[in-house]
Order: structure tokens, then sequence, then C-alpha cells
């Protein structure tokens, strides 16, 4: 079975659409997810930075905002908590690649899984250290 870690720009799909692009492309990945084709992970970095952009961005109330959390928890399991190491290699690659250090981690958490970094982040696509919901559906046959 195929392993992915998905970050919150694609978890943010799942949830909302509008104005969002590849939408059909994420949630073919959730779909697949569901019927255990792929298995799709997350990192506890996740949870704060959807429980922000719901909150704060798309001005959700904190009640629904917490059932969300609480689905995704659901629907992946529970995250992965980044390790000493996982986070010096991600101030590592954000040095190298110009990153967040938040972007940086996902790429390192997925580095020391040996998985893929599922997201729509324009600059961890650039540095190569991931791939986009298209690219992942696509790979995988995901879009019928």
């Amino acid at each position: 079975m195929t392993r992915l870690l998905l970050d919150t720009s694609v978890l943010i799909k799942w949830l909302h659409g509008d104005g969002e692009n590849e939408v059909h492309q994420a949630r073919a990945i959730r779909a697949a997810h569901t019927r255990g084709e792929v298995e799709a992970r997350i990192i506890d970095l996740a949870l704060y930075e959807l429980g922000n952009v719901l909150l704060r961005s798309l001005r959700w109330p904190s009640e629904m905002v917490a059932d969300q959390l609480d689905d995704i928890l659901t629907v992946c399991g529970a995250p992965i908590s980044m390790t000493p190491d996982w986070l010096r290699q991600a101030t590592s690659l954000a040095g190298t690649h110009g990153l967040t250090f938040y972007d940086a981690s996902w790429a390192a958490a997925a580095n020391a899984l040996k998985v893929p970094l599922v997201t729509a982040d324009r600059r961890l696509l650039g540095a190569g250290l991931a791939e986009s919901p298209t690219a992942i559906a696509r790979r995988l046959r995901l879009l019928g």
C-alpha cells in the first residue's frame, strides 16, 4: 500500500473548496485512503495549522473547527510527532531551500518516513521536496 504524508494545504481542500485549486484531486486522495487503497498520514503540526486557518482565515465557529479537527483525526489517525533528528533536518532544509521552518518540517518528516509529501505549497513543490495532489492522483490512478 502506498503511504503518503499530507500537509495542511491538502487537508484544507478536504474541508473547504471555495477559491482552492486541486480540490477534486485532494478529495480523490481522501477517498482512496477511506477505501484502504492508500495510507494518508499527518504530523502534529497539521492540527495547529488547520485549526488556525479555519478559525482565523476562514472565520469558522470554534465548535465547527473542533469538530473538523476531530474528523481529521478519525480519518488520518493519530498524528506523527516530530523527532529531534527530524527537527534538526528541518532546520537544514529551511536554510538550504529558503523555506519556513513549518514547511521544512513537513519535508523532513516525509524524508524520514520515506514517503511522498503531498502539498499545494509552491515553495515545497519548487524545491522538489513534494508532489502536488494532481501529480499523486495521476500517478496512483485515483481520478478514474
